[in-house]
């Protein structure tokens, strides 16, 4: 019997399952080495806890075993896991992630389904069941939304929050739902009378002529609780953008009106993102009973967004939002010491002709006392400035040409010695593996008969010949070694670019040299000297935002 040596991996996905599925997960992968004589190394027995398995993003367990597998001499000789859905529930991520671990000479076994991928139909296998796991979670998602769907139309809220309401389950006493509690059959809504008060009075001034600002700032000053912030929010604040959604909510005049977005899943990080439906979709349900605002000065406050709108009112700052903040080098670029939030474009124009910078958070919402301006003209030419003096400071020149060559000797040297390794002993005896079939077939097709199913499998055998040829090929060990003075030169070449790029004109051109060398910079108010000063923390990197 050949002792294999197992590493395991486990997933739950959220509160639908228990945290002892990991448990017993684990528990079947062992039975499983078991029975067959393998050996479990404790270090790579791995778990991701309330992930989905619809993208390999944020799944750090699973990003660890398969650098582990990448290690030379290789930790494991395989994987188990229970069950293919475990792994992930996206088809394309399961067959790159076995084929991940084939490579490295790792099987990945599937314990409860009974098959692995050292076997000739693996990757048919993952396959079949991928499909089947990755249909369950659309299949999952249409149900949630006709679920969600019904109780809007009998008026009940499909899930959230929303200010001015308080939730009330309906429970079944006859049922039991989760943690011994009764099941809930749905959630109510009814107006919360003081926060409802507050909903009518925000309508009320708006329509009296304040803007999003003006009454977000009034709200802050006088300590009145704000909504919830989103997750990306520094603070829990009224912001204009929050009184701007709450005026154009529905709900709040009787009416509930949903399925106006829809979430997806972005493939490249794996976060959900909302968009948009068209208008044919949505829902719209007559509510009379959590009415808040009468129609009247429903009627009124929109009335004056259309005047609002009418005039005209231009929009200042932010990168991209407008055309001139498209000329502004260092939007997007600046925040405030003070608090956290943007330096952003915050009053421009009229009779002087220049804008200026600001702290967002104090012109829009009133929450930091960072009330300091500057002009952009002297932000941007003081800024410039210093940036050009550090690129050739020569002190700042030394350090950064001596961290340089240390990142790339110490590169080198681990470049030289994984060549020198066992690395491509795995890859080579696969080749030679794939030519030796490649003979069989070319001998076999020689025979004739059924030709087609044999020329389609010597074409595949042959594409992964060439592919595992190139990576081969790129372990080589290669004579690498830096000569004096490359260093220097490649960064004072690169200070000469960026220093050209930034004077010659270009603003697109001079925005993205600067995310890319400069990042981020805090502005503090500071006095010195009995003069106002913003301090101005940040650094010119050398080599982007991942270098030295």
């Amino acid at each position: 019997m050949i002792t294999r040596r197992c590493a395991i991996y486990a997933r739950y996905s959220s509160d639908l399952q228990r945290e002892s599925s990991i448990e017993d997960q684990i528990r079947k992968c062992r039975e499983h080495a078991a029975r067959h004589g393998w050996e479990v190394h404790e270090e790579y027995v791995c778990s991701d806890q309330a992930v989905s398995g619809a993208a390999l993003a944020g799944r750090d367990a699973l990003q660890f075993l398969v650098a582990a597998a990448k290690h030379r001499p290789k930790p494991f000789d395989c994987l188990l896991v229970d069950d293919s859905s475990r792994l992930t529930r996206n088809l394309a991520d399961g067959l790159k992630t076995t084929d991940l671990f084939r490579f490295n000479a790792i099987d990945v076994v599937f314990v409860s389904q009974n098959f692995d991928t050292s076997q000739e139909n693996s990757r048919m296998m993952v396959t079949m069941h991928g499909m089947m796991d990755e249909q369950f979670l659309v299949g999952l998602g249409q149900k949630v939304h006709r679920g969600q769907e019904g109780r809007v139309l009998k008026g009940l809220n499909p899930g959230g929050r929303c200010y001015g309401y308080r939730n009330i389950p309906i429970e079944d006493a006859t049922r039991q739902g989760k943690y011994g509690r009764m099941a809930v059959l749905g959630v109510q809504q009814e107006a919360e009378s003081t926060e409802a008060a507050v909903v009518r009075r925000i309508f009320e001034m708006y329509a009296n002529g304040n803007g999003f600002a003006t009454i977000a700032k009034q709200l802050n000053h006088e300590g009145i609780p704000s909504p919830r912030p989103a997750r990306n929010r520094l603070r829990q604040a009224w912001s204009r953008y929050t009184i701007r959604e709450m005026l154009f909510n529905q709900k709040y005049r009787g009416v509930i009106v949903w399925g106006r977005t829809k979430k997806m899943r972005n493939p490249e990080n794996g976060k959900k993102v909302s968009k948009a439906r068209p208008d044919s979709e949505w829902k719209t349900v007559e509510a009379p009973e959590l009415r808040i605002v009468p129609e009247e000065l429903w009627r009124l406050a929109h009335e004056q967004n259309a005047r609002v709108n009418q005039l005209g009112v231009q929009r200042l700052g932010g990168m991209c939002r407008t055309p001139g903040s498209r000329t502004y080098l260092f939007s997007g670029l600046l925040t405030c010491g003070n608090c956290g939030s943007s330096i952003v474009i915050i009053s421009g124009g009229g009779k002087r002709g220049y804008v200026k910078y600001g702290c967002h958070a104090h012109k829009h919402s009133g929450v930091c006392d960072n009330n300091w301006t500057i002009r952009r003209d002297r932000l941007e030419d003081q800024l410039l400035g210093a940036i050009e003096q550090r690129l050739f400071d020569p002190v700042i020149l030394d350090y950064a040409v001596e961290k340089i060559e240390q990142t790339v000797k110490a590169r080198i040297v681990d470049m030289q010695r994984q060549a020198q390794s066992t690395n491509g002993d795995a890859a080579r005896n696969r080749r030679d593996e794939l030519k030796a079939q490649a003979t069989r077939l070319t001998e076999a097709i020689s025979f004739g008969g059924t030709l087609q199913p044999l020329v389609h499998k010597l074409q595949e055998i042959e594409r992964e010949v060439a592919e595992i040829e190139r990576a081969v090929a790129l372990q080589r060990p290669r004579n690498m070694e830096l000569k004096p003075g490359q260093v220097r030169d490649a960064v004072v070449k690169t200070m000469t670019n960026l220093r050209s790029t930034l004077g010659a004109g270009d603003v697109t051109l001079a925005k993205n040299a600067l995310m890319k060398h400069v990042g981020r910079l805090v502005l503090t108010p500071t006095m010195m000297e009995g003069k106002k000063l913003f301090r101005v923390i940040g650094g010119v990197q050398v080599a982007g935002p991942n270098g030295v």
